[in-house]
């Protein structure tokens, strides 16, 4: 017996709810996007300043710095989200008071934790260069801008757990006009520092410090406006049982970022080996590589809000419609890059590099990995659905199996046996392509309407 066929009332409001849906998407993504774009910018304009001012060895220090940056951002990108989670709940649980004891321990911990980070990265900076086998002709250079770059950590956090903050409190406007005000600050003084009184990288550092801690105070501005607002002042202190709440609650997305950190820095220690072009041509593909994963970023947010509260809804049919669209946008985003990548990926590195050598390496990345950036998106989101529907450990064990041990596996095995540029990057798609398989086999047979495999 046939399916009866739906009525023009039906088809329209299938086709309302659609645009609803999507509206909400849009909504949540935009401004993680937008967040992400501007942080981007700022890491951008310095490799333009070095671009117009220097020569790719400096790129390459940049690069083997970056590469513990990513480390930190173990603990400060997990921080951050956090904050955030926690104050939308509360914003829904109407607890005003635990709100504002959230601001006031993240805040007061951004500082405390900033400085631990940049006390630990200035004495283990001599360690971490001489690990990573950092040439020779590079290893002081390298030293002394990490040191320097360390100082920024402690107006890098702040900022982005009060820009945080601010959005939550319903202040969209102020973090991101004050992220712009640091975006020009750094651009003019990065400028002077370097262009003018030729402190080479070091000027970087420096104007990046000045430009947060200008935005930093910026948002305390505003944070300062919104306390003297509230009805509900709880005293400035740090709130021990938040913090451990946190951790309780980001303790996966901490264990699997510093696992993503430590990985970043182990295969820093293949690319040195490989001399000093090869290590600017890294350090401009994942340059690259961070603006086209932005909007994929910025899906995770919807992907992991919605889900749980589709799925509490309806159950798995509502979630499945909800997911869908964000997947399919996420897939076809993912399959434009393939040409994207080719055509305007040589104009940009010899933009940057200025050396055909540099240029030609990093193409030759670019071309073997964007092809499999279709597998890193539905992994990214299918990861984040299934944290919002509260299987974050399960979440992060597929994602250590598949994805880090894995990718430590593979590149080992290809650097000692294929060795080259193209066998330190292939270790990504693989990895991609497994934790796609892990997450799609458990999200099918668990989330599917019939739920006739459901495990």
């Amino acid at each position: 017996m046939s399916r009866p066929r739906p009525t023009r009332a039906d088809r329209l409001e299938r086709r309302l709810e659609m645009r609803d849906m999507l509206r909400r998407i849009a909504m949540m993504a935009l401004p993680a996007f937008m967040s992400s774009l501007l942080v981007y910018l700022m890491n951008l304009l310095n490799y333009v300043i070095l671009a117009a001012f220097s020569n790719y060895t400096s790129i390459a220090s940049y690069g083997i710095v970056y590469s513990y940056t990513n480390l930190s951002a173990g603990f400060f990108v997990p921080l951050t989200m956090g904050t955030g989670y926690m104050l939308e709940r509360m914003k829904k649980e109407n607890n005003n008071h635990k709100f504002q004891s959230v601001v006031n321990t993240m805040l007061l911990f951004s500082i405390l934790f900033g400085i631990g980070s940049t006390l630990f990265a200035y004495f283990i900076a001599p360690a971490y260069i001489w690990q990573v086998v950092t040439p020779e002709e590079i290893k002081e250079m390298t030293t002394m801008f990490l040191r320097f770059f360390s100082l920024t950590f402690v107006p890098i956090l702040y900022f982005s757990i009060s820009t945080t903050v601010l959005i939550q409190s319903g202040e969209r406007t102020a973090p991101i006009l004050s992220e712009i005000s640091a975006l020009a600050l750094h651009a003019g003084f990065s400028y002077i520092f370097v262009g003018l009184f030729h402190w080479d990288i070091r000027g970087i550092a420096i104007s990046a410090i000045v430009a947060q801690t200008v935005g930093s105070l910026i948002n305390t501005y505003q944070l300062v406006q919104l306390r003297q607002k509230s009805i509900v002042r709880p005293s400035l202190r740090i709130d021990w049982s938040i913090l451990r709440e946190l951790i309780r609650e980001e303790r996966t997305v901490v264990f699997t970022a510093f696992l993503g950190g430590v990985f970043t820095i182990f295969l820093q220690f293949f690319i040195d080996d490989l001399g000093i072009p090869t290590i600017a041509a890294f350090a401009l593909f994942f340059l690259y590589q961070d603006l086209l994963f932005i909007p994929i970023h910025a899906l995770r947010t919807p992907a992991r809000n919605l889900s749980a509260e589709y799925y509490d809804k309806g159950g798995n049919e509502a979630l499945i419609k909800v997911i869908n669209p964000i997947i399919l946008l996420a897939i076809l985003y993912s399959v434009l890059l393939i040409p994207v990548t080719r055509f305007l990926g040589p104009p940009l590195l010899m933009l940057f590099s200025h050396d055909p050598e540099v240029t030609i390496i990093g193409m030759r990345l670019v071309n073997l990995v964007s092809s499999y950036y279709i597998f890193y998106a539905v992994s990214t989101l299918l990861s984040s659905s299934l944290e919002g529907l509260g299987k974050k450990a399960l979440t992060m064990n597929i994602n250590i199996g598949f994805n880090y041990f894995s990718r430590f596996l593979v590149l080992v095995l290809a650097a000692m046996l294929i060795q080259g540029d193209e066998s330190i990057a292939i270790c990504y798609p693989v990895s991609w392509a497994l934790g796609t398989a892990g997450l799609g086999v458990y999200y099918f047979a668990s989330y599917s309407k019939s739920q006739k495999y459901s495990i």
